[in-house]
Parts: C-alpha cells; structure tokens; sequence
C-alpha cells in the first residue's frame, strides 16, 4: 500500500513538473499569443509580434516587431508598428489577483495615417472599430473570455512612448508627409482594481490614436478631409443631375420628376 501511495505522489510531482517546465519553456511564445489575441480582438485588425523575450529572474521583458493592421479600406499594411517594448515586472505581485508592471517603454513607435479616396481616415475607422460592440472588453468578448475563464488583471505604473513618428499620406492628392510623434506617458493603467489585458489594449490605442490624430490636425492635414468630402458630395450631386436627365428624356417630365424624386432619395440615405 506504501509503494502505490509514494507511486503516486511521484507521478503527481513529475506531472505537476512536467507542466511547470512546459509553462516556463514556452513562456515567450504563450505572451506573444496573448499580445496577438488580445490585441487583434481590441483592434478587429490582424495584430502581429516577431518575438517576446521573457526573463523571469529580474522581471524583465521585451516584445519586438509588435504591428497593428489596418482595418479595410486603406492601403497600407499596418497603422502602427511599435518597434520595440521593454518592460520591468513586479516580481512580488505574480502571485496576487493583480499583476503590476512597473514600467513599459516603447522606443521608436511609428503611426501610419491614410486619409483615403473617400475621405475617411484608418485612425478614426480604428477608434470606430474599438468602439464597436465587437470590439469592446466589456460587452461583446464578454461571453468568449467567460467561457474560457476569468482573465487576468494587469495594472501598469508608467507607459512611455518616445521618439515616434508619425507618416501621414493623403490618397486622393498623392502627399506624403513626416511628423514627429510628441512623447506619450500614462500612469497607472488599468485603475486602483486593475484591468484585463484587451481593456489594457484599448486604452494604451486609443490614446495613441487621439495624440496622433490631434498632432495630425495641428499640422493642417485634416483640411483634405473637409475638402475631399465636399468633392464627393458635388460628383453625388452631378450623378444625380445626370440620371435625372436620363430619366426625364426617355419617360417625360411628369413621371421623370415622380422617379426623380425617388432616386434621390434614395442617393441621399
């Protein structure tokens, strides 16, 4: 009875260790993971990480080549592209209900603005996007995350962005343009309770988002938005006017004017 009893404890102890050693072997990959999941279900965009490097030891860490995509309708790959994050860990707090990191800096962050054909811009589609149902930590992920198990919660003392730039292209007129990004810092993301990472994800973009747009419209660029929306407004109007005719000549003023009517109340919902 003594030997199946000490067998199974042994059994036990190699499994637990199994899976203590798989966990800590594989830590790199299962953040990178994370980043992704999290990120792209905040985003509704592809979110992509070369690697993540963990060290366990001093808590520190470090994530490379972390990219956001852009959402449909803009030409370019991406909308950010993050460089490289380092990151210090609170060692104490891994084993509490909240984790704490102490310090995130990004180095070198750049953000693609794109103002496209119909005079629409990535970083308000993305704001959009976060914004949505599908895209907010507190409603539509709620069913999935409750399904999988609680998250965890991660509080953040201090966030950095330094050095960014900022490239902004205005489709319609072919320009290009370069601005620097101003230094971003945030402390205490995620509260005094703590935050789940996609809430995390949301905060940290759309700050990002708001900072880039507001650099955006003190540079005058936002002007070829007003300007691109009346353009669309007046080849509407044209249209309209052209289909009028059309009606007009082949099924005569009383009942062109009936359908005309119609038509543009149509165009114009």
């Amino acid at each position: 009875m003594k030997k199946i009893i000490l067998g199974a404890i042994l059994v036990l102890l190699v499994t637990i260790g199994g899976g203590v050693f798989f966990l800590l072997s594989n830590l790199d990959d299962l953040v990178k993971s994370a980043i992704e999941t999290y990120g792209s279900q905040a985003t509704q965009t592809r979110v992509q990480v070369n690697s993540v490097k963990i060290g366990l030891q001093d808590g520190s860490g470090a994530i490379y080549g972390l990219r956001v995509g852009n959402p449909p309708g803009f030409s370019a790959p991406q909308v950010f592209s993050l460089g490289e994050i380092s990151t210090q860990l609170d060692l104490d707090s891994i084993s509490r209900e909240v984790v704490v990191i102490k310090q995130i800096t990004v180095r070198g962050p750049e953000v693609f603005f794109e103002l496209n054909e119909a005079g629409k811009t990535n970083l308000d589609a993305l704001k959009q996007n976060m914004s949505s149902p599908a895209g907010s930590g507190s409603t539509g992920r709620a069913s999935s995350a409750s399904e999988s198990g609680p998250q965890p919660k991660l509080l953040i003392r201090n966030l950095l962005f330094a050095d960014g730039k900022i490239h902004a292209r205005v489709v319609p007129l072919n320009k290009d343009y370069e601005l620097n990004l101003p230094e971003i810092e945030l402390a205490n993301l995620g509260g005094t309770q703590g935050a789940t990472p996609q809430q995390i994800a949301e905060q940290i973009l759309k700050v990002l988002t708001d900072r880039s747009l507001a650099e955006i419209q003190k540079q005058g660029i936002d002007q070829y938005k007003a300007q691109l929306k009346n353009e669309v407004n007046k080849r509407l109007d044209a249209e309209k006017k052209k289909l009028d005719k059309k009606i007009r000549d082949k099924v005569g003023d009383q009942i062109g004017d009936q359908l005309g009517d119609k038509l543009k109340g149509l165009l114009n919902n």
